[in-house]
């Protein structure tokens, strides 16, 4: 089985490997793509892997990335995404579980104003030990609007028949605002989200229904590089979970390319 560091060493590899395709095909626009559609990659280093206000990595650092690529059908304004995400993480179970990698797939479209996204996701976790039944598979929509040219809202939902932990059903609504500071000489924008984790079988989970919240920063240094920084919580009790569900600030740079 491959331990984090080889994870780690395999994801950082794979991005740049992607970088070095993808970057010179956005430079040459006008040269023939092997493949139809577009591609893009990124990157990122965290204080800390936090999904959806639960610490994955016992509040370490993080190294994340991902491949995506999206093409428009020609139907009307549906587009069609497909993507492979990664990061390193590390539960309290033992060290069987190093690393997470979602793979995803779905469709885009516009109803009016309001940009609509319907899909599903795999969560894989490679070196588990198969009766922790951590893998399982989400379906997703997802509606964004744009208010003006410096306020977006969102609103998502994730639902699974057979959740992280065989913990049952469980269901995730989560709204998001994001407003971009309207100062040219700096590239900053303000966002915030709260989402409520609803699950089925919460012994098995570790942790009852709950909500979660998110406010942050993020500075664009460059077009393809950004610094964020943010703030995390969760409305469950020190008790339920002493470790990593606590109020937490996190640090991250990211890059896109």
């Amino acid at each position: 089985m491959a331990n984090c560091k080889t994870w780690v060493a395999i994801w950082v590899a794979f991005l740049v490997a992607a970088a070095l395709g993808v970057a010179p095909a956005l430079a040459q626009e006008e040269k023939k793509q092997l493949l139809p559609g577009n591609f893009s990659a990124n990157v990122g280093l965290f204080s800390d892997y936090t999904f959806r206000g639960i610490s994955q990595t016992r509040e370490r650092p993080a190294i994340q990335g991902g491949l995506d690529w999206s093409m428009a059908t020609g139907f009307k304004d549906i587009g069609v995404y497909l993507g492979a995400w990664g990061s390193n993480v590390k539960f309290s179970d033992g060290g069987e579980a190093t690393a997470e990698l979602d793979w995803y797939g779905g469709l885009t479209s516009k109803v009016g104003p309001v940009d609509v996204k319907v899909g599903a996701i795999y969560y894989h976790y490679p070196g588990a030990n198969e009766n922790l039944n951590y893998n399982y598979v989400e379906g997703m929509i997802g509606f964004g609007y744009a208010i003006n040219d410096a306020i977006s809202v969102g609103l998502t939902y994730n639902g699974t028949p057979d959740n992280f932990g065989d913990s049952g059903h469980a269901h995730y609504f989560n709204g998001s605002v994001s407003y971009k500071v309207p100062v040219k000489a700096v590239n900053l924008t303000l966002f915030g989200n709260v989402g409520r984790y609803m699950i089925d079988d919460s012994t098995r989970f570790g942790a009852p229904s709950y909500w979660d919240w998110k406010v942050g920063a993020s500075l664009a240094v460059t077009p393809n590089i950004a610094v964020q920084a943010f703030y995390t919580d969760t409305d469950i009790n020190e008790t339920t979970c002493p470790e990593n569900c606590d109020p937490r600030g996190q640090i991250a740079v990211t890059a896109s390319f």
